[in-house]
């Protein structure tokens, strides 16, 4: 029994059922350190939950998104790949595994936490461990979450992943050729890696900014069927209010009939 292996269970289970399995853990700890350590364990969000169910029940979906993350930094320092290309694969992904059902605010978490495991290996590392405590955000401009404050146990080093596409590519012969010193005509290629960067940030608040128009449309929706069975409930309300007082006044009619014979 050690801390790894406790909390290996422990971010596996869901959020109601952790405390009293912690509890559990720590009771069969075998020495007071180890007992410590596991009571100081913090329970998840439902939200990072939510994404540490992900890492168990869909590993090999979470590690082509960590690879496209891998991809898009190359793209953004001036490698070959095509950003944008990458970006929209990054969005299909993700919304792919995301489920509709969550609550939008769990559900924009979980988007945001996996878009952020593309924007370093350290977060990709931190949310492939699956022991989330928070869920993450990543702004870009160099500002990284504080990890120890969202993951529970230190985060190990993802594994190299071994590519097929290359695995039986020769390797590349040197060449002999003298490099020729540069013409008149050829310039030096600027440095675009600043650019890119910020493309990739506009494109996550573009996605964040579509996340939000789509809450906002089906919001809008729920919110005219609301309007629609209000006015509905309206006019029936109205029709038997004048129902009401018609019979209310021909009975005052019929009183006064009887009074006065």
């Amino acid at each position: 029994m050690d801390l790894d292996s406790v909390a290996e269970d422990l971010y596996g289970l869901p959020p109601e059922e952790f405390t009293a399995g912690r509890d559990e853990a720590a009771k069969q700890a075998p020495d007071p350190a180890l007992k410590k350590a596991i009571k100081s364990l913090r329970k998840p969000t439902v939200s990072a939950h939510a994404v540490n169910l992900l890492v168990r029940e869909h590993p090999e979906e979470i590690d082509e998104i960590l690879d496209l993350g891998d991809e898009l930094r190359s793209a953004m320092s001036g490698s070959k790949g095509d950003v944008r290309r990458l970006t929209e694969q990054r969005r299909d992904l993700i919304s792919s595994l995301v489920a509709a059902d969550l609550p939008a605010a769990v559900r924009d978490d979980v988007t945001a936490t996996l878009e952020a495991a593309t924007a370093d290996p350290e977060l990709g590392a931190a949310v492939r461990s699956g022991r989330l405590v928070k869920p993450l955000r990543y702004a870009g401009f160099g500002a990284m979450p504080d990890l120890d404050d969202v993951v529970a146990t230190p985060v190990p080093q993802r594994p190299a992943r071994k590519k097929t596409a290359s695995a039986n590519k020769p390797p590349a012969k040197k060449s002999l050729a003298k490099k020729r010193p540069p013409t008149k005509e050829e310039k030096p290629k600027p440095d675009l890696s600043a650019h890119r960067e910020r493309v990739l940030e506009l494109s996550g608040a573009a996605d964040d900014a579509q996340r939000r128009y789509d809450d906002a449309v089906h919001a809008a929706v729920e919110a005219r069927k609301l309007l629609d069975r209000a006015e509905a409930e309206r006019a029936e309300a109205h029709k038997a209010a004048r129902a009401a007082h018609a019979a209310a006044e021909q009975a005052r009619r019929e009183l006064g009939r009887l009074e006065r014979t």
